[in-house]
């Protein structure tokens, strides 16, 4: 293969990267709303409502998580000068996907509360609550997204793939709990 084909496979690599993160966050992001928007015909018992589990229980398991991809990455010391962007916004992220599933609780709790008392939500509201919840997210995953940029140019194929699993995953997840530590 030539440079100019390595270079052009290299800048079609990026593009599926990013828009695969794209697509997997706002993916996430209607699914995590979704299944708040839903209520069902009886309101759970008061002890069945879950207790949060504390903050600094979220940032261990935050960075434990991030701790295990960096081992799997097996990171040269050229890419590890890269690394520590990516850490912190890793974390950053995954702390605040913790407090947007949180803050989405309470929301889902307010409108059963609304639904009890046979009040009609505020569709418009709700639109708006939603506008924001993606925007928040956009300016996140953008962010991340430029981090990760740096370290995912100077890594190997496998790593690539390593790193997108994790993005996927651990991250975006097939499921809103992913970043809600076993209590």
């Amino acid at each position: 293969m030539g440079i100019v084909a390595e270079a052009s496979l290299v800048d079609k690599m990026k593009k599926v990267f990013f828009i695969g993160l794209a697509s997997a966050t706002l993916i996430g992001a209607v699914h995590i709303h979704d299944s708040f928007a839903q209520t069902s015909e009886t309101s759970p018992p008061a002890q069945a409502v879950r207790a949060e589990p504390p903050d600094n229980q979220i940032v261990n398991e935050v960075d434990a998580r991030i701790a295990r991809l960096k081992a799997n990455l097996q990171l040269t010391p050229d890419q590890e000068k890269n690394w520590s962007g990516l850490q912190t916004a890793l974390h950053d992220y995954g702390v605040g996907q913790f407090k947007t599933l949180t803050a989405g609780r309470s929301v889902y709790q307010d409108r059963e509360g609304q639904r009890l008392r046979n009040e009609r939500p505020n569709d418009i509201i709700q639109m708006r609550d939603q506008a924001t919840e993606l925007t928040s997210r956009a300016a996140s995953l953008t962010k991340l997204a430029n981090a990760a940029e740096p370290l995912y140019n100077n890594l190997d194929n496998h790593q690539k793939h390593t790193l997108i699993r994790f993005m996927k995953t651990e991250f975006e997840g097939r499921h809103p709990r992913s970043f809600m530590p076993a209590l």
